[in-house]
């Protein structure tokens, strides 16, 4: 059996040794901590960013619902100049309703069948009503618009919880960050003793 020998340190051996250990955790954890925190740097900027994306698509998502409640306004109003009898006058101004509507349950495509019967009942009537198709033909354009806006911010703002959650959950960089403090700590007792 071969038996190594162990050599006694004196006291500036000791503290070399000891100051050595220090400096090559701090190098060592501090390296990993300024990876981290630069990254965290970077996520944080990434979250300011999309806040302000979600902040320009609330926007947007009320502009186009109050440019779809304004054209159905104008819809309105032109079948009021219209001579046209009472009944044509009621179904037109029901279809006007439900496609300005803001109701978010129903779908595009139930959302489309209304714009499309409300089209063909305009079509069907007489006189000139190109003005009416086109403002209607606007409050629909407006609620697809506003409709992809409102499903766009929906994901900005899943991600956004996910990345505030990614940058509340980095418990290593806190860690790391003891770690330094500790090592810098013994370093400067180690140091002191010489």
């Amino acid at each position: 059996m071969e038996v190594d020998e162990i050599k006694i340190l004196n006291r500036d051996e000791l503290i070399s040794a000891a100051v050595e250990k220090h400096e090559r955790f701090i190098a060592e954890y501090q390296g990993e901590y300024d990876a981290l925190t630069s990254g965290a740097s970077s996520l944080n900027r990434e979250i300011e960013d999309l806040k302000r994306s979600i902040e320009n698509a609330e926007e947007k998502v009320g502009v186009y619902d109050e440019k779809k409640h304004h054209a159905g306004h104008e819809a309105d109003e032109e079948l009021k100049k219209m001579n046209l009898k009472p009944v044509d006058v009621e179904k037109i101004e029901n279809g006007i309703k439900e496609l300005v509507s803001s109701k978010t349950s129903d779908t595009a495509e139930e959302r489309k069948a209304v714009y499309d019967a409300l089209c063909s009942d305009i079509k069907s009537l007489d006189g000139d009503v190109s003005g009416l198709l086109a403002k209607i033909d606007v409050s629909f354009k407006a609620y697809l618009d506003g409709r992809e806006a409102a499903e766009s911010l929906t994901i900005q703002k899943s991600v956004l919880v996910q990345k505030e959650k990614e940058a509340g959950e980095n418990k290593r960089v806190d860690w790391l960050k003891r770690r330094v403090e500790s090592h810098q700590e013994a370093l400067a007792y180690w140091k002191g003793m010489k």
